[in-house]
């Protein structure tokens, strides 16, 4: 008796096509879903400086152009984004970006040492605040220009009577370069 109600069931309710559509939308899904692994298997990742050799690299100087924090609010407020320039000396400098380094002392504007792949000089890593000993005339003459723009920033900011006290131990009186 029951095999002859879900008969009558059947012929009042057909099916419509239902099930070919829930198949059609599942092998979509499925296609789509297969797709997004083999995309996200296929993705090259970024290469970092532990997956080379630390004698791969020579240092050259650079500038920080920006330093921005990640943008996830949960990560430290020393990790951060950064941009840099580097081969100063060249009339088209190159630029390098790393993302979530871990830093403290970093601004925009700070001389950088600039790591560099002896094989393929696109490949770059941030090195360290500071100014290479061995700086050619090309070089300290960007890094004196480059100063003395953020100087005179700070001239425009600053009050007469404090920029004279920034001012009083100078870049000039501190030259390392005469010896």
């Amino acid at each position: 008796m029951a095999d002859f109600y879900f008969g009558q069931i059947l012929r009042i309710y057909p099916r419509r096509n239902h099930s070919r559509t829930v198949v059609s939308n599942l092998r979509k899904t499925l296609t789509i879903l297969i797709s997004l692994g083999f995309g996200l298997i296929s993705c090259k990742s970024e290469k970092k400086y532990s997956d080379f050799n630390e004698s791969d690299f020579y240092e050259v100087q650079g500038i920080i152009n920006y330093v921005n924090p990640t943008s996830d609010p949960f990560d430290s407020p020393t990790e951060k984004n950064i941009s840099f320039t580097y081969f100063l000396d060249r009339p088209n400098p190159k630029t390098g970006i790393e993302n979530d380094l871990e830093m403290f002392e970093a601004k925009n504007g700070y001389p950088l040492i600039v790591l560099v792949h002896k094989d393929d000089e696109n490949i770059s890593f941030y090195g360290r605040v500071g100014i290479l000993e061995n700086l050619n005339d090309k070089e300290k003459a960007f890094l004196k220009n480059h100063f003395q723009n953020e100087m005179n920033k700070i001239k425009e900011k600053t009050p007469e009577y404090n920029y004279n006290a920034l001012i009083k131990d100078t870049i000039t009186e501190n030259q390392t370069d005469k010896k």
